[in-house]
């Protein structure tokens, strides 16, 4: 069922970055806190992140956010917040984009004020499903900012016990530094092969240069195999290391269903991948933390 559009009153101008407040600041990052949280929704923000391109941000944010919808103990929402992307996490999930994402909600005048609202600027697969923000809709205009994040973190934290943020690469750019800020959880992703694994092992070390050391010990990481996958003994090597480390370790099986980018089916995907998603779910249900 599609779910009605924002009217063009409802969409403002963004003003340049000039005219943005600063912010807080360290070396490197542009870093918008999380603010005192009072409401009576206590959500768990979900940061799926990692190191370098392709390694599979995107689908695990999916298949992660399809899994904990399905289990229905928490309202679920995903956010494409890649600086310059759109529409990507809203394809995966097989779900139109639409006009308006994150840009149009925090710009919105008057301000949103309720969960009906909210849902005018999200895509959602039908009710009780996952329910997914799309990024910036504009791609001749200036990237995502950390504030215009921060603004639609807060908003959806409203309403949603469970934020997943499809993150960049890395952790000390401003979109990606607020996002480990404010994260309770982090989602480590990696590709199946000697490198990407060897490259996630500097990635979950580099969580405490980041400032959020405190996250290490709970970091969940998905292994996705792009690819039938025979690993070398040293990729062997860098996986034991990565579960020694980590809290938990799933390795997301190579899957047709997954491969080129198209929309996942999570009905037609195959048992054991279904399976490894709805393990990385039971260790971030907030329900059971």
């Amino acid at each position: 069922m599609s779910l009605p559009r924002p009217s063009a009153s409802t969409i403002v101008t963004v003003p340049p970055r000039a005219s943005l407040p600063a912010v807080p600041s360290r070396p490197g990052a542009e870093i918008v806190p999380a603010p005192f949280r009072g409401a009576a929704v206590r959500t768990r923000c979900v940061l799926v992140g990692g190191f370098g391109g392709g390694g599979g941000r995107t689908t695990v944010a999916a298949g992660l956010g399809l899994a904990l919808a399905a289990r229905g103990r928490a309202r679920v929402v995903a956010v494409d917040a890649c600086p310059d992307q759109y529409g990507m996490l809203t394809h995966r999930v097989g779900l139109g984009s639409g006009t308006s994402g994150v840009r149009e909600l925090v710009t919105a005048q008057p301000p949103v004020e309720s969960l009906t609202e909210l849902r005018l600027y999200l895509r959602a697969d039908g009710p009780g499903g996952l329910e997914v923000l799309p990024g910036v809709h504009d791609l001749t205009a200036p990237g995502l900012t950390a504030h215009e994040l921060a603004a639609a973190l807060d908003l959806l934290g409203r309403w949603f016990q469970v934020v997943i943020a499809d993150g960049p690469p890395g952790w000390s750019q401003p979109v990606s530094a607020t996002l480990l800020a404010r994260g309770d959880q982090v989602v480590l992703s990696c590709r199946a092969g000697e490198a990407e694994l060897a490259a996630a092992g500097h990635a979950l070390t580099a969580l405490a240069a980041a400032g959020r050391a405190d996250l290490q010990a709970s970091v969940l990481v998905a292994v996705v195999e792009t690819y039938p996958t025979r690993l070398t003994r040293a990729a062997r090597q860098h996986l034991g290391d990565l579960e020694a480390q980590a809290r938990r370790l799933v390795t997301v099986p190579f899957d047709p269903g997954l491969t080129d980018c198209r929309p996942v089916d999570w009905y037609r995907l195959r048992r054991r991948t279904r399976a490894a998603f709805e393990e990385l779910a039971a260790a971030a249900d907030p329900a059971d933390q």
